[in-house]
């Protein structure tokens, strides 16, 4: 993977030291301000059965599964839109199926946002792209890596998943 991803910043919100370790072995500086690339991490959330949520816990899951991640998308679009120049959004998160209710909902609303911005930010040669699993390891950083690098230029509105287990 080295220089796959060379001369470009990325910006990683959330934490993920395999995503940072690929992006780095890419070749990628990690940058906190202006960057081409954009990787939000969804914090792992607590679980807990659907009959047992408050409407403030639902509401404060989708704020932090799909609210914050549309905005902080939207925003990395217009500075590229901006400075004239494409960019890589990725979401990275868990899967709809393993956290419950309110984690369902944002999840399988993140999938269709990640296919409706894929295709409409794809004019503006800004891709957006979805890894929903519960790896944490080398697995998920390469794949990472890889859809922020040319290698998936083609790649946009695609929603991924990853077996557990490196």
């Amino acid at each position: 993977m080295t220089g796959w991803l060379a001369g470009k910043r990325v910006r990683i919100e959330g934490d993920s030291p395999a995503i940072a370790k690929a992006f780095a072995a890419a070749g990628a500086t990690l940058a906190d301000g202006e960057a081409d690339i954009w990787v939000h991490v969804a914090p792992p959330p607590a679980t807990r059965p659907a009959h047992e949520l408050s409407h403030a816990e639902w509401r404060a899951s989708l704020d932090a599964g799909l609210d914050r991640r549309f905005l902080g998308a939207r925003d990395f679009a217009a500075a590229c839109r901006a400075r004239g120049e494409g960019g890589v959004v990725l979401f990275v998160g868990a899967p709809e199926q393993a956290l419950g209710a309110d984690q369902a909902a944002a999840a399988g609303a993140l999938g269709n946002l990640t296919k409706t911005l894929g295709v409409e930010w794809a004019r503006d040669g800004i891709r957006v792209n979805t890894i929903l699993t519960r790896e944490i390891g080398d697995t998920l950083g390469h794949l990472a890596a890889y859809l922020a690098s040319d290698y998936a230029a083609y790649v946009t509105g695609a929603v991924m998943g990853i077996a557990h287990g490196d």
